[in-house]
């Protein structure tokens, strides 16, 4: 009976002891898991934050320098999606030229599109263009043809539209001095009695002038014939008779008449 005690008492210690060494067994492979899976996820987390890094630089290095280059060829090429500038410049607007003159050089003045360039067709050529100032304002000199001469412009702007013309001017380059002409009476005449105190001075010149005598106007005839009464003092009377075209060409004769009571 001792010997069966004994037996049992044996038998609940080696249970004991198995129980003891598969515990100690188990917690060993649940360790090695728990570290192999965690090398495993510490290992993820690297290549993961490894290629977050990539991502990031090419974003900053490639993706955002490439969108703005896109878009800023969208908007700079001509695509035909992109606005194109289809409005006229305005019409240039020209001071009135002289119209007529005695100088071959004249200077064309007046206002149109900040910096859109200024066109000039004289009698009918491109005679020059110049740039429109920021202000508006333009000024070119040109040399006119003897005779009638045409001034058109129009303005053209930086995406190549042409504005419409401007009015036509006319402007008469004339270097001739005019005709004059006194018919009556004779310079260095005579004239005696009361009677004769008052002549009639008459001559001829061209059409479209104007006859000075001693600063008093008078105009001549669509023939270019004038005439104009003079009162004589006694003595010596001297009379100036200037003619004067449209261009301020002039020419004038210096008249003696002598009057006695």
């Amino acid at each position: 009976m001792m010997m069966a005690k004994s037996r049992r008492r044996n038998n609940s210690k080696s249970i004991y002891t198995n129980s003891r060494s598969y515990s100690a067994s188990s917690l060993g492979g649940f360790s090695r898991r728990v570290n192999r899976e965690k090398k495993k996820v510490v290992n993820q987390s690297v290549v993961l934050i490894g290629f977050s890094i990539l991502i990031l630089i090419a974003f900053v290095f490639v993706i955002i320098p490439g969108f703005f280059k896109l878009t800023s060829n969208f908007f700079d090429s001509s695509t035909p999606f992109q606005q194109k500038d289809e409005i006229a410049p305005q019409v240039p607007i020209i001071s009135a030229p002289p119209t007529a003159t005695s100088s071959a050089s004249i200077k064309i003045s007046g206002f149109g599109e900040p910096k859109s360039e200024l066109v000039l067709i004289l009698n009918g050529q491109k005679e020059d263009s110049i740039e429109i100032n920021e202000d508006g304002s333009f000024e070119l000199g040109i040399q006119l043809d003897e005779g009638k001469n045409t001034i058109v412009a129009y303005s053209i702007d930086k995406a190549e539209n042409e504005s419409i013309l401007t009015r036509e001017y006319e402007t008469l380059l004339d270097t001739k001095a005019p005709l004059l002409e006194i018919s009556e009476p004779e310079n260095g005449t005579t004239f005696e009695s009361r009677a004769n105190q008052s002549i009639t001075l008459k001559g001829k010149t061209d059409p479209d002038t104007k006859i000075y005598v001693n600063k008093r106007v008078v105009f001549p005839n669509s023939d270019g014939d004038f005439e104009h009464t003079l009162r004589l003092e006694e003595g010596e009377n001297k009379i100036e008779v200037k003619s004067e075209d449209k261009a301020k060409n002039s020419v004038k004769i210096d008249l003696i008449y002598n009057f006695k009571l």
